[in-house]
Parts: C-alpha cells; structure tokens; sequence
C-alpha cells in the first residue's frame, strides 16, 4: 500500500508541485494556480480555513471543474517541545462530470499547477467505478480490496496508481470494504455504493506487531491494564489471553507478571494515524547498534532492549536501508490507549513505523527524543509495525515462544 510519503511523491512526480516560488520567505502558505489551454483562470492562497472547502470554476467549453481542498497539519511528535505546526501538506481533488477525480498535493510555501483540460481519465459507463482515498484524501493507489456484504466476500476491487478503480460484478447497495491484507483480522469500512461513480475514502489500517509492556510498581499489587482504541481497531492476539482486559494481574517490584511473564505481549489493528515526518535512515548493518542507541536514550534498558534486538534484528535483512519513523505517547494514544486500575507514575510507549529503502535518498528530519524517568511506578512499552508490503506479511507469522 502507498502510504503519506510515497502519496506525496507520486502526486509532485505526476501532477506537477511547481516550488519554483518568487520568494518563499513572502510566501504566506502555499498557492494553487489553474490553467486552461495554457491561460491561468484561477489562482489563490492556500491556508488552514480552506480545509473541507471547494470553489466551482467554469471554462470555456461550458463544463466546469470543482477543486475540493483539504489541509494536514503536522504537529511535533514530541508535545513538550511545544504544539505549534511544524509543516503542512494540502490536498486538492479536482471533479470534473463524466471523468475521475484527479488528486493533487504539495507542501508547504510550494505552488499546485492545475490543468483544467489535459490529464483526466474518462469513467466508463453503466459500470461501478470510482476513486478511493485514505482519511487524510489521498490516493489509496494500488491496492487489493475485498468487498463485503453481509460478512460474506462479494468481490475484490483493485486500484490503479491514482487510486481508480471499476468493477462489473458490483451492484448499487450497501458493503464493507477492507484491503486484503488484513482480512479477516482487520476492520471494515462502510462502503455504500449508491451512484456509478463516486469518491470513497477507506481506513488505512495498520498492525502493531509485538508491543511488549514491561510493569514495575514500586510494591507488589493487583492490576487491571486494558486497551482501547479511540479510532476503530481491536486486539488480534495476546499472552496472557486479554479476554475484555488483563484483569487481577499480580505484579512484583522486579516486573514479573503472575509469576509468570516479564512483560504483556499483545498485537492489534488500528487505524494508520503515524506520522511519517521524523525519523531516521538507517543503513542495515548498523541496526542493532542503533536501536541499542536510541532505545537507551529513550529510556528502555537491560532486558527490555535484548528482548527487542532478539526478535527484531533478525527479521529486518531485506533491504539495503530502513526508514525508522518513532510513534510516542501522544501519538500512539490516538490509534490505541493503555488504561490501568491504578496510574503509573511514569509511562514511556514507543512503536517504530519501519519502512525498507532501496537507496539512502530519503531525507528525513530528526526526532526530539520526548523525556522519560524510572521513577516511582513505571510502565514501558516498545513495538513495530512493519510497512512495506513484503514485511507486512511477518505480522501474520510471528510465533512467541
């Protein structure tokens, strides 16, 4: 699945992102221009009050073109180093009757150059069609999906890469729609198809493989831990088995569970909300050294980060190179939320988004690593979630002994 960065990529490769600026220190947001046969009718400001706006504009052959604009914001990762935006990224899908939807996306102080004539793919006719999109509008491009009714498998669609897509075997009525990696695990979306061509915007959904939650209260007690998920999502699989929640955990000074287990292992499925803006490029004969590196530097220790380099290290071997995006607390309590019976004193959650790279070309920018004590009652907690789809896969596989 195309995910934010390569969405950003493909849409400036494609569709032209012109930077080219008079000066971007006067640029107050971003621009968009429009073209139609090589003469601009149309150019605004773009910024933050033109989210879930569109402007109509007619041209010279009588038809019209609506342009829907959409703005994401991104904020730190890490909330002590304060809440102002950091970047932004807009978004504008043009309509144009009898063609699909044509995306367009740039960032910050960049310029979207629209062609209001050239470029637009004709829908076929009689036939379900349309355009799918993730959360944040953009193209969900080259992607496998089961559709549902009824819990029973109705067909599959297949988007191309501008996230287009027909399908004869489709009639009008109301399905679920779930990309076929995650079925059965996943959760659907609603997907009501009520018009021979439409826009639909679909969950990403995204596995967080292995999180291991490591408990140290200061005195022996009895706890309850449960997992919400404010978006959608649900556990897959747990040790011990969650039920509706850990329930009466008995847990010594030293963080031993029961008498039993070092830590809580759980795997889940939720809405993607990472962020794929901060991280680090690392080349993959310096992972172990790396993680060993930022895991102490976050906080973890001892155990915790041989527990993490034995599992993890010998299953990232298929690329050169891994972009490794870091998910804090604040991030993570978006997508799933940690609840106890009795609050910890300090709590330190940390899952790494991992992609694998081809080449070192990807420029990122470096996390603030968040402040985290072993003081008092603390609770820690580490997990991947693979992104590429040859890794994905490892998700459904992994088998804890």
């Amino acid at each position: 699945m195309k995910r934010f960065l390569l969405f950003s990529a493909l849409a400036l490769l494609i569709f032209g992102c012109d930077t080219r600026t008079s000066n971007p220190e006067d640029e107050v947001w971003s621009r968009v221009q429009v073209y139609e046969n090589g003469v601009m009718i149309h150019e605004e400001v773009l910024d933050a009050v033109d989210d879930s706006t569109f402007v109509v504009l007619d041209l010279l052959d009588g038809s019209q073109i609506a342009l829907d604009k959409y703005v994401n914001i991104v904020y730190p990762v890490d909330p002590t180093i304060g809440d102002e935006e950091i970047d932004r990224d807009y978004v504008i899908l043009v309509e144009k009757e009898d063609y699909f939807t044509r995306f367009y996306s740039c960032s910050y102080q960049d310029t979207i150059i629209i062609d209001a004539v050239s470029g637009y793919s004709p829908i076929p006719s009689s036939v379900i069609c349309g355009t799918i999109f993730t959360r944040n509008h953009y193209m969900n491009a080259n992607n496998s999906f089961f559709v549902l009714q009824d819990s029973v498998i109705i067909c599959n669609i297949i988007t191309n890469a501008f996230g287009h897509f027909s399908n004869d075997s489709l009639s009008f009525g109301n399905y679920q729609i779930i990309e076929e990696e995650y079925y059965p695990d996943g959760f659907t979306t609603d997907f009501d198809v009520n018009n021979f061509y439409d826009d639909y915007l679909v969950d990403n959904i995204i596995y967080a493989a292995k999180p291991n939650i490591y408990i140290y209260p200061t005195e022996t007690i009895a706890l309850d831990v449960a997992l919400s998920f404010p978006n959608n999502g649900n556990v897959i699989t747990s040790i011990p088995e969650y039920g509706s929640g850990w329930e009466n955990l008995h847990i010594d000074p030293s963080g031993k569970i029961n008498d039993a287990n070092n830590y809580l292992f759980y795997e889940s499925v939720q809405p993607d909300l990472y962020q794929y803006k901060h991280g680090w490029l690392v080349q993959r004969e310096e992972l172990e050294i790396f993680f060993i590196q930022n895991l102490t530097t976050t906080g973890f220790d001892g155990q915790e980060i041989i527990d993490f380099t034995d599992f993890w290290i010998p299953l990232l071997k298929d690329y050169p190179f891994y972009a490794i995006y870091p998910q804090y607390n604040d991030q993570l309590s978006e997508m799933t939320k940690l609840e106890f019976s009795i609050e910890p004193d300090n709590l330190l959650r940390l899952i790494y988004a991992i992609e694998g790279q081809q080449n070192d070309s990807l420029v990122l920018t470096e996390p603030k690593i968040p402040e985290f004590q072993r003081e008092g009652f603390f609770v820690v907690e580490w997990g991947v979630s693979l992104k590429s789809s040859e890794l994905l896969s490892l998700n459904k596989t992994i088998i804890v002994e």
